[in-house]
């Protein structure tokens, strides 16, 4: 992306190799020895075939980035005639069609994959070392209108907004159909795919409700849905988890007085490989060359599918304890010692007087190393009152279900995870109205329930009911999913238990949906950091039909 002046071009990169582990099966069912895979992949726009600072000085310092981050291969944007010198200047192969996209690999190219124009797509089969492929598809997103430029944007138009990049998605979502007609067969079953670049537009999770206070509003941007729904994941966000703008920002080095934006991506999928690491490069000692930073993301083929999930539920009552306190490092703590895979919290402050106006999922994502998600139930005390999810699995998408009003506002907070397994996985939190008169409430479970019934994937429901077994509205969840928990846990009030009303329950098998077994389970004797005790519960995706 460069100035509305000046004309912008990007590039998304896409590489596959089959997995190797030791003793692994390969992608054509042989078993191989040898130590796992691994590639090293940077998508980077270098403005202008990198000559804005002189047709010297600019190119050489693109060798210079590339070659001080290590990687393996280069999905280039805006080449425009810079690709065979910088290309020769690094040792690598190079490989171009039109203008505008290239590749530059340190493996030789063993076929052509391109697909659609060549001003916006190029492909390369490439022989890796140990007999493994890779095959790299670079392409470029159009956008409909300019909004980075400063003064152009208005969040406060979120429908302007999102059609600034339609033009992205909808190149998008036809290259990436190409890509999976022209990688069909016999020939790359099995294989995982890598895909990085510019797509000139920004993250639905950058921009969820997690991110308010850093962005200003909520966009569920269309584009990034495209690969996340193929089974791709952003290897940026899988590694960073915690929404930072500044630094997550590609969009751009040389104009800060625009809109900063992560705009450039690596995508990865393909079983066992998973980002070891990944970051935005924006530093030259003399100056960094283009308008777009780099994204370097190290891929490994070495993840293990493992099958549990770990999780848990605890409301916290936005940090005070059960001496008043509010100690956000004591509910962290209290968090930690849960060694859950996912933690679905209830009553979150995001920028609230009350708790320091920090963003306490941010805050706590950040402290436990975990994905977040956030749910705003209303505005409150200067900022924003809900529910969280904290996750290890990278989140796909997460959405706030209204439910119908009660005494306050409510949501219901759902989010599919990348499970390490290669099945996704449903995440439901709940925290229902708490007054004696249950109308509300069960409205509210109704809205639940309808949700529940429309999902494909396994899921678990968990979170405050605020009521009881036997209740109509748990009866309502028990005639669908199974409970974790036997009967006669109580969670509330932590300090001396009397109720049990924080529940988990799973969905049962169907057709085509794994089901769920419950390898343990318990309430944390936690009495301090809040006024409810945590559950937690070891649950294992069953492939065949579970015994009930």
């Amino acid at each position: 992306m460069v100035p509305s002046s000046l004309p912008r071009c990007g590039v998304i990169v896409l590489a596959l190799s089959s997995v190797v582990t030791l003793g692994s099966t390969g992608a054509f069912g042989a078993t191989r020895e040898g130590p796992a895979p691994s590639l090293d992949v940077m998508s980077w726009n270098i403005w202008h075939g990198g000559r804005e600072d002189g047709e010297e000085d600019g190119p050489r310092r693109v060798v210079e980035v590339i070659e001080a981050s290590g990687v393996d291969v280069v999905a280039m944007q805006e080449t425009y005639g810079s690709g065979p010198r910088i290309a020769e200047a690094l040792g690598f192969h190079f490989h171009e069609r039109g203008t505008n996209v290239s590749i530059m690999s340190r493996y030789p190219v063993l076929e052509d994959l391109s697909v659609g124009q060549p001003f916006q797509c190029v492909g390369a089969l490439l022989a890796l070392p140990g007999g493994e492929r890779a095959a790299v598809f670079s392409i470029w997103q159009p956008y409909s209108d300019e909004i980075w430029a400063e003064g152009t944007r208005d969040i406060g138009d979120v429908g302007a907004m999102l059609a600034a990049c339609e033009a992205s998605h909808e190149s998008l979502t036809a290259l990436h159909a190409a890509l999976e007609e022209r990688l069909a067969g016999p020939d790359y079953e099995g294989v995982p795919v890598i895909v990085a670049g510019d797509f000139n537009s920004m993250s639905h999770l950058d921009y969820g409700e997690v991110g308010l206070d850093q962005y200003g509003v909520a966009v569920d941007w269309p584009t990034s849905h495209v690969l996340w729904e193929a089974g791709f994941t952003d290897a940026y966000r899988e590694t960073n988890p915690v929404i930072d703008r500044a630094r997550d920002s590609t969009w751009t080095p040389r104009f800060p007085e625009q809109e900063q934006d992560r705009i450039d991506f690596v995508f990865h999928r393909g079983e066992g490989w998973r980002a070891t690491s990944s970051e935005v490069v924006r530093t030259h000692p003399e100056g960094f060359p283009s308008d777009h930073a780099a994204v370097v993301a190290r891929l490994s083929g070495d993840a293990v599918g493992e099958k549990e999930l770990r999780i848990a539920t605890y409301n916290i009552k936005h940090g005070a304890g059960m001496d008043g306190r509010v100690d956000l490092e004591r509910t962290a703590r209290a968090i930690e010692a849960l060694e859950a895979d996912v933690v679905a919290l209830q009553e979150v402050d995001l920028g609230v007087g009350r708790s320091g106006k920090v963003n306490q999922v941010n805050e706590l994502a950040r402290a436990l190393g975990m994905h977040p998600a956030f749910g705003g139930f209303m505005p409150y005390g200067g900022g924003h009152y809900g529910m969280a999810l904290l996750s290890r699995h990278p989140i796909v998408d997460a959405r706030s279900l209204r439910l119908p009003d009660g005494n306050e506002p409510r949501v219901a907070l759902s989010a599919r995870l990348r499970h390490p397994s290669g099945q996704d996985v449903r995440v439901v939190c709940v925290h229902f109205d708490w007054v004696r008169d249950d109308g509300h409430r069960f409205g509210q479970a109704g809205a639940v329930a309808r949700h529940l019934e429309s999902l494909a994937e396994p899921y678990v429901l968990l979170g405050d009911f605020n009521d009881v077994r036997g209740s109509r509205t748990l009866e309502l969840f028990e005639s669908m999913a199974d409970h974790v928990a036997r009967e006669g846990a109580p969670t509330f009030p932590s300090d001396g238990p009397e109720k049990e009303i924080d529940f988990l329950l799973h969905s049962r098998p169907d057709p085509g949906r794994p089901g769920w077994t419950v390898k343990s389970v318990e309430v944390v004797p936690e009495a301090v950091a809040s006024d409810h005790r945590p559950v937690r519960a070891v649950l294992r995706l069953a492939p065949e039909p579970a015994r009930r």
